[in-house]
């Protein structure tokens, strides 16, 4: 076997692997959006952390009353440089009736983007994977 179709085997393997966990994730957050309540959230704070690479971005701290009265507060795991909040925003908040701590911010980039990134990635290893193996298949065959 040689080193090109190695290459391309595991390519596609780390692609398919890549886009089922997107799907994956993509079936719980569709899960999720069926099964939250929907409110009012007011961003309370923006934290800047600092990542590996020497960057950072800011995550903002929410707070929201569930519909039965609970006051939550939730730091969002999505962080971005220039902010997408500011202090005292209203946002919608989607959150799990029975868990109010999984709360999201009901924005696209907050549903979607994860499983998004991972699919696509899926895709690009995926493709150039099975391109790699076909086409080393095909030079054995003149």
């Amino acid at each position: 076997m040689s080193d090109t179709l190695i290459i391309g085997i595991v390519f596609s393997l780390v692609g398919g692997l890549l886009a089922a966990i997107g799907v994956f994730i993509l079936i719980r957050t569709r899960i999720f959006i069926g099964k939250a309540q929907e409110v009012k959230g007011t961003v309370i704070q923006m934290v800047y952390s600092r990542s590996s690479n020497g960057g950072g971005g800011y995550s903002p701290v929410y707070q929201f009353t569930t519909i039965e009265g609970q006051t939550i507060v939730v730091a969002d795991n999505l962080s971005s440089n220039p902010p997408m909040f500011k202090e005292g925003q209203v946002v919608d908040v989607l959150y799990d009736p029975e868990n109010p701590q999984k709360a999201r911010i009901k924005r696209w980039m907050s549903l979607y983007f994860v499983p998004l990134l991972l699919g696509g990635m899926g895709l690009i290893f995926g493709g150039v994977g099975v391109a790699l193996a076909i086409a080393q298949i095909l030079n054995r065959f003149p």
